[in-house]
C-alpha cells in the first residue's frame, strides 16, 4: 500500500497524526527526565562534572603566563582571542597535591554570574545527563566540606556548581577593603 493512499483517507490520517503527537510527547518527556547536561572531566584520578550551560568553550591549555607570588590554585593568565582570563587549578582548593599543568591539559572556559575564568582539566571524558540522584557532598580533609561541590553522582563524579565556586572567598587575592 502506498503512503499517499493512507494520507488521503481522513480516518487513517487522523490515526497517524495522533500517533505522531504521542511519540513526540513521549520523546519530550524522556528528554526532560534526563536531567541536567554535564561536561565530565578528570583531574588526576578524580572525575568531576560541571553544567554544560556554564561552559562557554573547551580548548587545549596552550600558552599561559605564570604570575609571581600567586596562590597555588592560580595557574596564570591565558589569552583567549584577545581576552585575558585567569586559569585556575581546582586541585589546591580540593587539597589535592599541586603539580604543574600537563602540556596536554585542557582549559574549560566557564562563566557564571558575569565572571569568566578558565578551569584546568587533565582530560575531557564525556557529556552526559545527570539525574536528581546525587549523594551528599563529601567532606574534604579534616571534615571541611566544599560548598561548591553539589554532590556525587552514581558514577562517582563530583558535580561542581560554578557560581558557588567563583564566589569562594579563597579565590579573592589581594582584596583591598576601603
Amino acid at each position: 500500500m502506498d503512503i499517499s493512499t493512507l494520507l488521503h483517507n481522513p480516518a487513517t490520517r487522523q490515526i497517524l497524526e495522533e500517533r505522531a503527537q504521542a511519540l513526540a510527547l513521549q520523546e519530550a518527556l524522556t528528554d526532560g527526565d534526563r536531567g541536567e547536561e554535564l561536561l565530565v572531566f578528570r583531574l588526576d584520578d578524580g572525575c568531576y562534572s560541571i553544567p554544560v550551560t556554564c561552559v562557554r568553550e573547551v580548548q587545549p591549555l596552550g600558552d599561559y603566563t605564570r604570575l609571581p607570588s600567586a596562590p597555588a590554585f592560580v595557574v596564570g593568565l591565558v589569552n583567549v582571542r584577545g581576552r585575558l582570563l585567569s586559569a585556575l587549578d581546582l586541585r589546591p582548593l580540593l587539597e589535592m597535591p599541586h603539580t604543574l599543568p600537563d602540556p596536554a591539559a585542557y582549559l574549560l572556559i566557564v562563566s557564571a554570574d558575569g565572571i569568566e575564568v578558565g578551569l584546568l582539566a587533565d582530560t575531557i571524558v564525556e557529556i552526559r545527563y545527570a539525574g536528581a540522584d546525587l549523594a551528599p557532598t563529601p567532606s574534604v580533609s579534616a571534615g571541611q566540606a566544599v560548598n561548591w561541590v553539589r554532590g556525587v553522582d552514581p558514577t562517582m563524579s563530583l558535580l561542581i556548581d560554578p557560581a558557588l565556586l567563583l564566589h569562594d572567598p579563597r579565590l579573592t587575592v589581594n582584596d583591598v577593603i576601603e
